[in-house]
């Protein structure tokens, strides 16, 4: 069945075909967008700057909203070609689907600059987020926003212990300092700020207990901020490490299923290159992968006899001399 216009720009917008030059184009003009977006903002932010260069501030929005938004409307019209959503209510469930949401974000700031009167300088943070759509271009981002969605129970609870913890280390603080500081130790609010501060472990020096209890105090909580703060640091390193282990399991998979009794022709090898890049394993860990799979195969090839031209087993019928009786003269 020939593939529509819709399914083929599902396709062209889901990732990058690296043998398509129209493919490359296309995810290249979008990835320049952003990244040329972002910069005007950073410079527009300087008066002298923005007030010279205004015309070629606007017209850089201007053209970059207008790419997001054409952007935008295709992937919501060809959502129900992409196996994700396909079904009822396709592009109702993708429009709310968390990148469909940075896409309507990346185009809400034009909107607000040309129809409201809201503070420019709200605006200017609204089109920073626009960053967050390098991550469909990007496998490390990707597989960071994954494992945060793999392991939000874990973050969720560790948060709670650490908020836990800055309440009544605030609390404790503002005990000990408050009548000895009145003007740093005012309310919990400034005792709140000084445990952030203290608790990951950074300590700006401009807050400091003067108490001997309060001095007492801070040391326990520093050094309880070392553990607990660690604890995130800890998961999300345990949980990137089990996931390119799991990445690295299915490309050694996928590898040994496409090598199985060939030989690594041109076609595999860009088969095998597309896999890597939709797992983000770099080149060094792919090729050891593949030359784990080479030894395996030359170990099995001594051991197994293979034609010559297909490289295929062969399997020899014998025959049982006892039982089989030999055949009749003429």
């Amino acid at each position: 069945m020939k593939p529509t216009l819709r399914s083929r720009t599902q396709r062209l917008l889901h990732g990058v075909d690296r043998e398509s030059r129209f493919s490359l184009f296309v995810h290249l003009i979008l990835a320049g967008a952003i990244v040329i977006n972002v910069l005007a903002v950073i410079f527009d932010s300087v008066a002298a700057l923005a007030d010279r260069y205004f015309l070629w501030f606007a017209a850089i929005e201007i053209i970059c909203s207008l790419i997001f938004m054409v952007e935008y409307g295709l992937r919501v019209w060809s959502a129900p070609d992409n196996p994700r959503f396909e079904g009822a209510y396709a592009r109702l469930r993708y429009i709310f689907s968390p990148m469909a949401l940075i896409d309507f974000i990346a185009i809400l700031p034009i909107f607000l600059w040309l129809f409201t009167s809201i503070d420019l300088r709200f605006i200017r943070i609204v089109r920073l987020l626009r960053l967050l759509k390098f991550s469909r271009y990007s496998t490390g981002l990707e597989l960071m926003l994954l494992v945060f969605r793999q392991q939000l129970g874990i973050f969720v609870a560790a948060s709670a212990a650490l908020a836990c913890m800055l309440v009544f280390s605030a609390g404790a603080i503002y005990l000990a300092e408050h009548q000895a500081q009145p003007g740093k130790f005012a309310n919990l609010l400034d005792a709140l700020y000084w445990s952030v501060i203290t608790l990951a472990t950074v300590g700006y020096g401009d807050v400091v207990p003067i108490t001997p209890f309060g001095k007492f105090l801070s040391s326990i909580i520093s050094l309880t901020g070392i553990g607990i703060v660690a604890v995130p640091a800890g998961i999300l390193a345990s949980a990137f490490n089990a996931e390119l282990r799991r990445r690295e399991n299915e490309y050694r998979h996928q590898a040994s299923r496409q090598l199985q009794g060939k030989r690594l022709t041109e076609q595999l090898r860009h088969k095998l290159r597309s896999h890597q890049e939709e797992l983000g394993i770099s080149d060094e860990q792919a090729q050891s992968i593949l030359n784990d799979i080479r030894e395996v195969h030359r170990a099995e090839s001594n051991e197994i006899l293979t034609c010559p031209h297909c490289h295929q087993p062969l399997h020899l019928d014998l025959q049982d001399t006892e039982t089989t009786p030999p055949p009749q003269k003429p």
